[in-house]
């Protein structure tokens, strides 16, 4: 009995022992190839790399985004009011003395900003596609006046009767002051951000009916601008 209780214990270890190292061996073949690495959205990726989409079809993707010529994206409305006080005085450096009366004005102004981009210059360089990834990098934006109105129902001077009032000149040049006003704080309207948004909504469904997932699509400026380099992309009134 106890032989027998003995050689069913070692039997029972032998079996033990060659299923470990069968384990160990089976973990020694299996090493050499690693199983597929899965990503976001469930896709292996295994040993593959990206694929850039040949330069023929990049060409085809940006001549169609180049056909959107200048597109005109968001518009922008500001109204501001122009506060100005004349404190103008008489004399020189020996006399000097303040005029009496009081001498104000306010000017409402409205003021119409529009962004776009133009695509004169697109080409295959703004477009980037790795597997079904499509990367679309937009020119530089661009911001222009297009019209400015001083509101002269709501014109309001302040005037003593031993002062005159503004006259047109100076309604004018206090405008353009306005407007150099609007142009230096532009970057707090938002309209380059609303831009870059605004252009996607219409690249993006064009881009769709190429083969592209809508997620798979990204729309982009190549950097993000400060409000002096806004300023810089500014003018006034859309000249050919």
């Amino acid at each position: 009995m106890t032989n027998f209780a003995e050689k069913k214990s070692m039997s029972r270890l032998f079996s033990i022992a060659f299923w470990m190292f069968a384990g160990l061996l089976s973990g020694a073949c299996n090493s050499g190839n690693p199983t597929a690495t899965e990503v976001k959205g469930g896709d292996a990726v295994g040993d593959s790399s990206h694929r850039e989409l040949p330069i023929r079809h990049r060409k085809e993707l940006a001549d169609a985004v180049q056909q959107q010529s200048r597109l005109y994206t968001t518009a922008c409305h500001v109204r501001k009011i122009v506060l100005y006080s004349d404190d103008t005085r008489m004399g020189g450096k020996l006399l000097d003395i303040p005029l009496p009366g009081t001498r104000k004005v306010a000017i409402p102004i409205d003021v119409t900003l529009k962004a776009y981009v133009d695509f004169a210059d697109f080409s295959e360089q703004n477009v980037t596609v790795a597997d079904s990834i499509c990367i679309i990098t937009l020119p530089d934006p661009k911001v222009v006046v297009t019209a400015s109105r001083v509101d002269h129902r709501q014109t309001r001077q302040y005037i003593s009767m031993t002062r005159s009032k503004f006259s047109e000149e100076e309604i004018s040049r206090l405008t353009a002051q306005g407007e150099d006003s609007i142009v230096d704080h532009i970057g707090n309207y938002g309209i380059i951000a609303q831009s870059r948004e605004d252009c996607a909504r219409v690249l993006v469904p064009m881009i769709q009916r190429m083969g592209f997932e809508a997620r798979n699509i990204i729309v982009r400026y190549r950097k993000e601008y400060s409000e002096d380099e806004i300023r810089k992309m500014t003018r006034f009134r859309d000249m050919p």
